[in-house]
């Protein structure tokens, strides 16, 4: 059946609550005259984040793309010579091969593939217990592979002989992440987050060391590993260090920073003293023996590393935007191919963020781009390339302004020339901003942001259009991540929804003055909520949506929640259209009563893709709202 067939237009009544929980059936009343118009995929793209070489076939992985894929092509890449489609999985981080075959470590759903280029055979070895994400895949001269996962924390050992996959436990107790993983004959080395660290891990007895070199303090994750016959080369996320161990006695230990890096990337060996990774807009080279660091490459700026692999003489770049890029060491030429062009078929990725705007074109937020749909011809898109991925687009004037992750910039695009600018940095072990509000009446853009990877703290930062300054208000709720914002103009007040850092704590919203620049209060409005990713001001009421649907109404005069209901059992999110008030979850979206919270179902069946979030965007222009059914982008003309 098709999907414009699936989705219905009906009109269903949910009570408001007063203390207790939604129970019971939703019961379907009359149809409304709503029309819907299914714009097809909402985001295309051809994004990889893992790759390497069947001899001298150059292979790649999707990452976030549905359905998920592996490709490999003829050496000169001028042509798919085949493609298999992973059954289960959102792309993935991590593959090896072994002659003819290509190991792979899915994420999303931690599984196992083994795809035999030769017979085209491709095989789910096995499902991860305990785990979601594969992060990273060692092989070792017996065949074995060893694994790092998250969010258990583990090291596992597959044997490709037996077919057995072996528990080696968790690398180092409290921490999630088992990020990178290099093994050698002996021992398994394990690059752990949060809060970065080197594990030793022995074969024989499991005995673990800790190798974490002191000036690795405060660094996130030890992000990838690589090794020769002698050393460990362990490459940091935070601010970009490199550490040079000695196997035969980890306390010669040299430490290294390549000038302008925060995150080390993919690395490999060439020799014992030879080191390549990348990092920063480009290719690096490390001297084992000196600790030198040589920058030989800009031609990642916007981009960044996949996988890299030294052959002889020529190191070898996969980028994240489907691209190969091979470096002569001895002409120090460069030459690109662009596996897109070659025979990869693009596919529907995760949407990030939807903005309609002057009621002809709706911009999607992607991973490495925006894609621009023109609603003249529906159906018609074209992408504007942009490195990380807008977590939220506004309009404003004659420009879109977007919420970079995981640059934690704010970043101005000129719809007319499709120009990108970045006018503003948060820094302050930002990472991921989480939500933007424009407030017109004073020129200022709000956004709320969380933390780097183990730091403590969000921030709400404040951009002033007109000074193109930008102020960065840390712990606005004391170590909480802020992940929603408002405005209430008229009054002067800003707000800014957390998410607690541990289940002991409660959704904190905090009341921010912007005449005096301070927090003038915080309220508490649904104890026991974990986040509050959505607000909005209509008259002098706060609205505001928890993870779990719950919807509150906060008179913002007095501070006072008026009422609360459930919207759904999962993260809903808000707009305000026409005075009206409407939510969006991943089934339905709802017209909301602004004084009772009564919903009316506008759209039912919607089946947006569990792993991400549901979006809603107006544009007052063609009073339209869009949203995502699936993977698709939905047109709601009201």
């Amino acid at each position: 059946m098709d999907r414009r067939t699936l989705l219905r237009t009906a009109a269903i009544t949910v009570p408001a609550l007063g203390a207790g929980w939604l129970s019971g059936p939703v019961l379907a009343a009359a149809e409304t005259r709503t029309r819907t118009v299914d714009l097809g995929p909402a985001s295309m793209a051809c994004n990889t984040l893992s790759g390497g070489f069947v001899g001298d076939r150059p292979y790649l992985v999707s990452h976030l793309l549905q359905p998920a894929r592996v490709g490999l092509f003829d050496a000169g890449v001028t042509q798919l010579a085949a493609l298999v489609d992973l059954p289960t999985g959102g792309g993935a981080w991590s593959s090896v091969t072994d002659g003819d075959v290509i190991y792979i470590g899915t994420h999303t759903v931690a599984d196992l593939y083994r795809w035999d280029t030769a017979s085209g055979a491709l095989t789910r070895l096995h499902s991860v217990p305990g785990a979601t994400y594969i992060w990273d895949i060692s092989r070792t001269a017996d065949g074995k592979l060893f694994l790092g996962t998250y969010p258990d924390g583990k090291v596992w050992e597959y044997d490709p002989a037996t077919g057995a996959l072996r528990d080696l436990g968790v690398a180092k107790d409290g921490e999630k992440y088992v990020r990178s993983i290099v093994a050698d004959d002996t021992t398994v080395y394990a690059g752990i987050g949060n809060h970065a660290g080197l594990i030793a891990i022995d074969r024989a007895t499991g005995e673990r060391r800790d190798l974490t070199p002191a000036e690795f303090a405060g660094e996130s994750f030890v992000y990838q590993l690589t090794q020769t016959e002698t050393h460990v080369i362990a490459g940091t996320h935070g601010n970009g260090k490199l550490a040079i161990i000695a196997k035969s006695d980890p306390a010669d230990c040299r430490v290294v920073h390549p000038e302008g890096v925060i995150t080390i990337g993919k690395l490999a060996a060439r020799n014992a003293d030879e080191v390549y990774f990348a990092g920063g807009t480009g290719l690096w080279r490390l001297t084992v023996s000196s600790g030198a660091l040589v920058q030989l490459t800009q031609h990642m700026a916007g981009n960044f590393a996949a996988s890299v692999h030294v052959r002889g003489d020529t190191v070898a770049m996969f980028s994240n935007a489907a691209t190969l890029s091979t470096y002569d060491l001895v002409t120090e030429q460069l030459t690109e191919f662009d596996f897109r062009a070659a025979g990869m078929p693009p596919a529907p990725e995760l949407p990030q963020s939807v903005c309609g705007r002057g009621g002809s074109r709706v911009y999607v937020g992607g991973h490495g781009g925006v894609e621009v749909h023109d609603l003249a011809e529906p159906g018609t898109t074209h992408r504007l390339k942009l490195s990380g991925e807008a977590k939220s687009i506004q309009a404003h004037g004659r420009h879109l302004y977007l919420a970079m992750y995981p640059s934690a910039t704010l970043v101005r695009l000129d719809p007319g020339t499709g120009a990108f600018r970045t006018v503003a940095e948060i820094g302050n072990e930002q990472n991921r901003p989480n939500d933007l509000t424009v407030e017109p009446r004073r020129g200022l853009i709000l956004i709320g942001s969380s933390p780097d990877y183990g730091k403590v703290g969000g921030a709400l930062s404040i951009f002033d259009l007109g000074s193109a300054r930008l102020e960065v208000h840390r712990n606005v709720v004391e170590g909480h991540p802020i992940v929603g914002t408002a405005v209430h103009g008229g009054l002067g007040l800003a707000f800014a929804g957390s998410e607690r850092p541990t289940a002991a704590d409660s959704a904190t919203v905090a009341i921010f003055d912007l005449a005096d620049r301070r927090v003038v209060g915080t309220v508490v409005p649904v104890p026991g909520a974990a986040a509050i990713p959505h607000l909005l001001v209509l008259g002098d009421v706060l609205y505001g949506t928890t993870n779990a649907g719950v919807i509150f109404a906060l008179d913002v005069p007095t501070g006072k929640v008026l009422r609360q209901a459930a919207l759904g059992t999962g993260r809903v999110d808000l707009v305000a259209a026409r005075d009206r008030l409407y939510a969006v979850s991943h089934q339905r979206l709802l017209r909301v009563s602004r004084t009772t919270l009564e919903a009316e179902t506008v759209v039912d069946g919607l089946a947006t893709d569990p792993t991400s979030f549901p979006m809603l965007a107006f544009d007052e222009t063609n009073h339209s709202l869009y949203t995502i059914t699936g993977r698709n982008l939905l047109q709601v003309v009201l």
